[in-house]
């Protein structure tokens, strides 16, 4: 009788192995509109006092909380504000890895190919930008 169990555990335990690896690929939870936030964005560039003057007056002058990504299945688009009916292209992407902390994606632009972490804060992820590294930060739009 004990034997019995074991044969059903193990079969059970071999088909749950079998059904995980039939599963399609897990849901990509980028999927969507995220939009540049220029109050985190300009707060994360203000806290990294290295950056010259002249340099912080330029991303100061409305350069974030214009531009939103759209990532599609493979693809994404990026809309500037004010440029909205202009069709935007689709570049090439693909989530390598997701966590519950980053999604890990390489992405292809103008023929090279290049990947980077986006860190989940949120509602919002933001990547580490310029020579500077402070936070660029998009928002999800719902």
């Amino acid at each position: 009788m004990i034997l019995q169990g074991y044969k059903v555990f193990a079969i059970c335990l071999l088909l749950s192995g079998v059904l995980t690896a039939c599963d399609s690929e897990p849901s990509n939870t980028l999927l969507g509109a995220w939009k540049s936030n220029a109050e985190k964005s300009l707060a994360s560039m203000r806290s990294h006092k290295e950056i010259p003057k002249e340099t912080r007056a330029y991303f100061e002058n409305n350069f974030f909380g214009r531009l939103t990504l759209i990532y599609k299945d493979t693809t994404y688009s990026a809309v500037l504000e004010g440029e909205e009916g202009i069709r935007p292209d689709d570049y090439p992407y693909r989530v390598i890895e997701e966590t519950p902390d980053y999604w890990l994606i390489e992405n292809e632009l103008l023929g090279a190919k290049f990947k980077k972490k986006l860190y989940k804060d949120g509602d919002c992820y933001y990547e580490l930008t310029s020579e500077w590294h402070f936070r660029e930060y998009f928002c999800s739009v719902k």
